[in-house]
C-alpha cells in the first residue's frame, strides 16, 4: 500500500501536514473526512527501489505521439470488447518505444495480480500522468471506460496540434538564428585575420568598432577550442538554468512579459487548461481534483500557481471564477465570464470545451503570422550586424583616403 504526503486542513480551517497509508486518493481523502479534515494537496511517496529504478531512467522518455496512439488504439480495442492485458500485449509489440514497451508490459502484469489500469498506471506517472490515472479510474468505476478513453484521445490529440503549430513556427527563426552564429564565428577566424595586416600597414589609429572586431578576431583567432567550448556551452548552461526552480520562476515571469511571446504563452495555457477541464468533468472528475491534475500538467509555473489556488478556494466553497477572477494578468476577463456563465446554467463542461476551441483558434492564427512577425525583426537584427561589420572595415578606409588627400 502506497504511502501519502498529505496537506489537509480541520474544521477551523488550521493547514495539517502528515503521511498516512492508503490504496489512493480517493482513500485517503475519505479516510481524512472521517477525522474531520478537509484533503488539500497529497503526493505518493515511492519506494526506494523504485526511486533508484526511475533515477536511472530519468532520460527515457515517452513522446506525446506515442501516447497520443496508445490511447487512441485502446479506445477502439476497449470498445470491441477486448480484455485489458491482451490490448495491453498488442499495443507492446506495435511501440517502436523500447522503455514505453517495457512500461505497458509492466501494467499488463500488475493488472494480471488483480491490480486495476488507473493504479498500474499510477506508478509511472512520467509517462501516464495524473490527468490519465484519474480519467480511467472513473472510467473503470463508473463502467464508461470506452467514453473516457476516447475523450483523452480528443484531449491528447489537441495538445499535440498546438505543440507542432508552435514547433513548426520556430523552426524558421531557430535555423537563421544558428546560421548566423556560424557565418560570425567563421567571419571572425577566417576573414577578419586578413583585414588585420592590411589595417598593421596603414599604421593609422583605428576606429573603436574597428578594434573590437580586431579584438575579437584575435581571442577567437588563438583560442579557437575555447571558443568553440564557449559556443557549446552557452546552450547548455542555458539548459541548465531552465531546469532549476529559479530558471523556470525567471524564464516563465521573462515569456509572459515579450510582446508576441507572452500573447502565445497565455492563450496556450488557457486552451489547455479549458479543454483538459472539459475533458476530465466529462469524465466525472471532482473540480477540485480536476484543477489540481491540471496544474500539475500545465507548463508555466505562474498558471500551476494560479489553478493550484483555485483548487483551494473551491475546496472551500467559493466559484470557480471568483479564484480565477484574481488573476487577471494569466485569464482575461472573456475566461472569467465564461466560467461564471458555465456555473450559474450548469453547463462547465461545454463551456470549457467552446473555451478551448476559440484559444486554440487563436493559437492557430498567431502561429501561422508568427513568420511574418519574426521575420522583421530578424532582419533587423542581421541588418544591424552586417552593418556594423562594413562601417568598421570601411570606416578605416576612408581616414586613409582622407590622409592622403
Amino acid at each position: 500500500m502506497p504511502l501519502y504526503q498529505y496537506s489537509a486542513r480541520d474544521e477551523q480551517g488550521k493547514k495539517i501536514d502528515g503521511m498516512m497509508p492508503a490504496q489512493n486518493k480517493a482513500e485517503l481523502a475519505h479516510t481524512l473526512k472521517n477525522q474531520g479534515m478537509l484533503l488539500v494537496f497529497a503526493m505518493a511517496k515511492k519506494e526506494k527501489s523504485e526511486q533508484k529504478w526511475q533515477g536511472i531512467a530519468i532520460w527515457k522518455r515517452v513522446s506525446l505521439t506515442e501516447k497520443m496512439m496508445f490511447i487512441k488504439h485502446m479506445a477502439v480495442m476497449v470498445k470491441a470488447g477486448m480484455p485489458i492485458p491482451r490490448i495491453l500485449d498488442i499495443l507492446a509489440l506495435q511501440t517502436n518505444s523500447r522503455y514505453f514497451k517495457e512500461v505497458l508490459n509492466s501494467i499488463k502484469e500488475e493488472i494480471k495480480s488483480g491490480k486495476s489500469l488507473a493504479d498500474s498506471m499510477e506508478k509511472y506517472p512520467k509517462v501516464f500522468p495524473p490527468l490519465f490515472s484519474s480519467a480511467i479510474r472513473i472510467g473503470e468505476i463508473g463502467g464508461n471506460l470506452e467514453e473516457v478513453l476516447e475523450l483523452l484521445s480528443v484531449q491528447l490529440q489537441k495538445e499535440h496540434e498546438i505543440r507542432s503549430k508552435i514547433k513548426g513556427a520556430m523552426i524558421y527563426p531557430s535555423v537563421i538564428v544558428v546560421a548566423m552564429v556560424i557565418i560570425a564565428i567563421l567571419l571572425m577566424i577566417l576573414v577578419v585575420p586578413n583585414l588585420i595586416k592590411v589595417f598593421s600597414d596603414m599604421e593609422i589609429e583605428l576606429p573603436l568598432s574597428t578594434r573590437i572586431i580586431i579584438g575579437t578576431s584575435n581571442f577567437m583567432t588563438n583560442h579557437i577550442i575555447l571558443t568553440l567550448g564557449i559556443t557549446i556551452a552557452i546552450p547548455i548552461a542555458f539548459l541548465m538554468f531552465k531546469s532549476t526552480v529559479f530558471g523556470k520562476n525567471f524564464l516563465h515571469f521573462v515569456y509572459l512579459r515579450i510582446p508576441v511571446v507572452g500573447g502565445i504563452v497565455k492563450k496556450v495555457n488557457t486552451a489547455r487548461f479549458a479543454r483538459t477541464l472539459s475533458s476530465l468533468l466529462k469524465s466525472g472528475v471532482a473540480i477540485v481534483n480536476a484543477l489540481d491534475i491540471i496544474a500539475n500538467s500545465l507548463d508555466n509555473i505562474y498558471f500551476k500557481q494560479a489553478l493550484k489556488f483555485a483548487g483551494e478556494h473551491v475546496q472551500k466553497g467559493s466559484p470557480l471564477h471568483e479564484a480565477i477572477d484574481k488573476y487577471p494578468n494569466l485569464f482575461p476577463p472573456i475566461v472569467t465570464q465564461m466560467i461564471k456563465v458555465g456555473e450559474e446554467t450548469g453547463s462547465s463542461e461545454q463551456i470549457m470545451a467552446q473555451l478551448a476551441d476559440f484559444y486554440e483558434k487563436e493559437v492557430d492564427e498567431i502561429t501561422k503570422n508568427l513568420s511574418s512577425i519574426i521575420e522583421p525583426a530578424l532582419i533587423m537584427v542581421i541588418g544591424g550586424a552586417v552593418g556594423f561589420f562594413a562601417i568598421s572595415v570601411i570606416q578605416p578606409m576612408y581616414t586613409v583616403m582622407d590622409y592622403m588627400g
